[in-house]
């Protein structure tokens, strides 16, 4: 069992439409019930919302922020991918994306993630530096002679 599409890190400008693709293969002939979800994860945590305790292999536990599930679809079969979608993004949708894949088809429960990282960046760079000091010796310059 495998991703054979996932999210990849993306740095855009407020306002943009982004997707963020999400694609997992099953192993194997038998009909799997496969979940396919996206949650939004803002690390590390600033705001106030629920938190939640994750334990990483060959780490502590770390607390991340977790602003809950996005979306999610299930299907019975093999494959199953699911694109986010964010139209018009802002600054405050920058964070962590997990797209998580659930595998209910043997006794145990198996659940796969990936993760991407969404930058945004202001609508309007920063002036240069050069034009700005340009504008403020003309408005303070002297009237012109006559």
């Amino acid at each position: 069992a495998t991703f054979t599409e996932v999210p990849k890190d993306v740095t855009v400008r407020e306002g943009d439409d982004i997707e963020m693709p999400c694609a997992f293969r099953a192993s194997g002939s038998t009909s799997y019930s496969l979940e396919i979800q996206w949650w939004y994860l803002k690390e590390p945590a600033r705001e106030l919302a629920h938190e939640l305790a994750i334990s990483v292999p060959g780490s502590r536990s770390k607390v991340i922020q977790c602003y809950g599930e996005i979306s999610t679809v299930r299907v019975q079969g093999n494959d199953i991918s699911h694109r986010l979608r964010l139209s018009g993004v802002r600054r405050q949708d920058e964070g962590v994306y997990e797209c998580r894949v659930a595998d209910y088809s043997d006794d145990e429960t198996q659940e796969h993630k990936a993760q991407a990282l969404l930058r945004v960046l202001s609508r309007f760079a920063p002036p240069d530096v050069q034009a700005a000091e340009a504008v403020s010796h003309i408005q303070s310059g002297a009237a012109p002679r006559r």
